[in-house]
């Protein structure tokens, strides 16, 4: 069994169904779903960060993954290349406009290790971007939702969502960052770097509580984003680098799933 989770994080299988679970909660919240939509994020999220892992495993000597991808290369490759073609066909049935916005974060996970990740604060604020088109703008585009004040609203949230649950894993990288990269929590240190998450997720909230008042949320849903938000501030504010890989890669990544959990549980409460 240990063995079995070990290959779902290592693999990023786990950071795909986590993914998954933004989109499905984009689902509930805009009253919307899209089934190609959903498999597309799945198998683009293990493409994506296999191919990352893999170039910096390259270029790195010294990282902590390396001798679990040198053992299970094979098996990897074999996982990208089935992600591939199944993508590869959802891809061709997409809408001219929903295939542009997967070219264009396409185009940015593929050049991310080659550079773009070097530039002073761009890591986070790349995988938030990305995160947020996987999650809720190719389903926006598919299914012919307008792009609203409320969507543009929802979007900004998932962003600062996304932001706020991946300082942590900066946090935990801060002495590898430093001789590569300059991150939040690297500049501004660990603390303030949880303040600046934490204060991201109160915007995040804030952003909640007006919809609700507008009428393009109801009363569940809030409440479901509100317990998600303090869930994660609690979360954010125990990471350490000292944290074992399963507080984060486990753990923290897991919030991302929470989110639909707690709409579901919500629905069916209230």
């Amino acid at each position: 069994m240990k063995s079995i989770i070990q290959f779902c994080i290592n693999s990023n299988i786990w950071v795909a169904f986590c993914v998954l679970g933004l989109v499905f909660s984009t689902e509930i919240l805009l009253e919307t779903a899209n089934f190609k939509i959903s498999q597309f994020v799945f198998f683009s999220t293990i493409v994506a960060y296999n191919f990352q892992r893999t170039i910096r495993m390259k270029k790195e000597h010294e990282h902590s993954s390396k001798a679990w991808l040198d053992k299970n290369r094979r098996a990897i490759y074999i996982l990208m290349f089935l992600a591939v073609l199944i993508n590869l066909y959802l891809f061709l049935g997409f809408k001219s406009s929903t295939q542009l916005a997967i070219l264009f974060a396409g185009t940015i996970s593929v050049f991310y290790p080659f550079g773009i990740r070097k530039i002073p604060f761009a890591k986070i604020f790349i995988i938030s971007f990305v995160w947020a088109v996987s999650a809720m703008l190719l389903l926006v585009l598919e299914n012919n939702i307008p792009i609203s004040q409320n969507i543009i609203w929802k979007f900004t949230s998932l962003f600062l969502f996304v932001f706020a649950i991946t300082i942590p894993f900066d946090i935990r990288d801060i002495g590898y960052d430093s001789q590569d990269i300059i991150t939040i929590p690297l500049f501004f240190g660990a603390q303030r770097a949880k303040n600046i998450a934490i204060f991201s997720l109160f915007i995040c909230g804030t952003i909640a509580f007006f919809q609700y008042v507008e009428m393009s949320l109801i009363m569940p849903h809030l409440l479901a984003l509100i317990f998600l938000y303090i869930l994660a501030s609690i979360f954010i504010q125990k990471s350490d680098k000292s944290n074992g890989k399963m507080f984060f890669s486990f753990w923290v990544e897991s919030l991302s799933l929470v989110s639909y959990f707690l709409l579901v549980i919500s629905e069916s409460i209230f």
